[in-house]
């Protein structure tokens, strides 16, 4: 993680790297819900207008 090697380099307190790091969390837990949000919310509207994804093709070349 960038925090703990911020922290060793002696560019910030230990106090202030934790602080740092709290923020970091939330912010990722906040990204992650907002995606599951977003993601049921899209997949309930396909649905709701017939598109069926587990029968959708997909293109050979895309790796995702």
């Amino acid at each position: 993680m960038l925090v703990p090697l911020w922290h060793r380099g002696g560019r910030c307190s230990r106090k202030r790297a934790e602080a740092i790091a709290g923020q970091l969390l939330d912010t990722q837990q906040d990204n992650g819900s907002s995606y599951r949000s977003q993601r049921k919310k899209t997949l309930q509207q396909l649905h709701n207008i017939g598109v069926q994804l587990h029968t959708c093709r997909i293109c050979r070349w895309l790796r995702i």
